[in-house]
């Protein structure tokens, strides 16, 4: 039988030269069972998605004055008065959604990240139920979602006060996350900062959601509503007692109860989960230890579905920014078209985290490690025993990786050798 030890010592190693050592590490999405994140870091999120609020608005400004003509322009500074007044005077969601929240401690938690276009900019109460409804329509009527079981818009929109919203849990880069009572039931409540609709974050939104509510699986994080009307902009899902998989993996005092019993059977939940959404056609393209939340009953189940995608019977091309340096998948950072395995090579990179207990490429800068792992096909330290063949047959080329069905079989056949 192996001990813990074996694993419990391997570092992180790059194979490329040059590699910092220092102690810089990724903070963004990143997640902690205590509340150590100070409320500065906090402030600094809001302040840069006020900040791309107000980059949009100002394009739209100047896109909207190349048309003017040169009498309008005589008027220009009555206008710009004018203007000045009304800016003074509008309401900004965002802020009172601050202002509302401000008194709470934070820990950092993973969200989902929407795009930040300006057509179709509307301001909140412009959208009306109808326009909502139109939206979550026209994504249905898209090729990935058609004929596909969702459920209706009535079944899952939930009132924002229907929800009692308790203390904050967890902020990420585009919104927090609370503890809350709906129907007398704990649940967690993602409340997007940026609360001003375009025709895109919409979509965003909407297919997020869309991919959701198909997803009814044990190791899948139950989705049980939306709130579409903002400020109240959010999704709303079952409540993990114990956080991610990551604040326990890398917690000093919690990672004690990590059992290699217990590696096994998470490793087997993340597994079964992702057997569930490839078997649908859903690729996560962000799979890591921290988008696996822990429950009570130390059940492990995938939850953040903003960067998802249905695949067509194909590889996929998509130019949108997808996934975290430390576990993306080579095609992913080269932007190539790319399938389901994609988020074998993740669930590789977690394997790794719960045999060595470390963090993946500690001290070495994100930009580093795409080139690395894209151009140098650098990969972490591959550890001894039964995982670690399997680790490394998650990380060959895509077409060489083994499906879920094959990783659970071989996970099984390790508990007889590990525990």
């Amino acid at each position: 039988m192996l001990g813990d030890k074996q694993y419990g010592g391997a570092v992180a190693v790059s194979r490329s030269d040059g590699a910092s050592t220092s102690n810089t590490h990724r903070a963004r999405r990143s997640t902690n069972i205590t509340p150590e994140i100070s409320d500065d870091i906090v402030r600094a999120v809001r302040a840069m998605s006020e900040s791309m609020r107000q980059n949009r608005l100002s394009r739209e400004q100047k896109d909207g004055s190349l048309g003017s003509s040169n009498d309008s322009m005589k008027h220009e500074p009555a206008g710009d008065s004018n203007d000045d007044e009304a800016s003074t005077r509008r309401p900004s969601a965002l802020e009172g959604l601050r202002r509302q929240f401000n008194s709470q401690k934070a820990v950092s938690l993973p969200s989902s990240p929407n795009r930040s276009g300006i057509l179709g900019l509307r301001s909140p109460s412009d959208y009306t139920e109808a326009d909502l409804m139109a939206t979550w329509n026209e994504v249905l009527q898209s090729s990935p979602f058609l004929n596909k079981p969702l459920l209706p818009y009535e079944e899952w929109c939930i009132e924002f006060s229907e929800i009692t919203v308790g203390i904050r849990v967890g902020v990420g880069f585009f919104g927090e996350v609370f503890r809350g009572l709906w129907n007398g039931t704990d649940v967690a409540i993602k409340v997007f900062l940026e609360q001003d609709l375009t025709t895109e974050n919409m979509k965003d939104f909407c297919n997020e959601i869309s991919i959701l509510s198909r997803l009814r699986h044990p190791n899948v994080i139950l989705f049980l509503g939306a709130c579409m009307k903002p400020p109240h902009l959010s999704l709303v899902t079952e409540y993990m007692e114990v956080g991610s998989l990551y604040s326990l993996i890398h917690s000093k005092t919690q990672k004690t109860k990590l059992h290699w019993k217990r590696r096994l059977k998470m490793l087997r939940d993340i597994c079964r989960g992702l057997m569930c959404m490839h078997r649908l056609k859903i690729v996560h393209r962000d799979l890591k230890s921290a988008n696996c939340l822990v429950n009570k009953y130390w059940t492990v189940k995938i939850c953040d579905f903003g960067l998802s995608r249905v695949m067509s019977n194909s590889a996929m091309n998509d130019n949108s920014s997808a996934g975290t340096p430390e576990w993306m998948a080579p095609e992913l950072i080269r932007n190539e078209p790319f399938t389901e395995k994609c988020d074998i090579f993740s669930f590789g990179v977690i394997m790794w985290e719960l045999c060595t207990l470390c963090r993946p490429w500690e001290g070495i800068p994100p930009v580093q490690i795409v080139y690395s792992v894209a151009n140098d096909g650098a990969r972490l330290e591959i550890p001894d025993g039964p995982l670690g063949s399997l680790i490394a047959d998650c990380w060959a080329e895509p077409e060489r990786r083994p499906c879920c069905q094959e990783i659970l079989t071989r996970l099984l056949d390790c508990e007889y050798t590990l525990c």
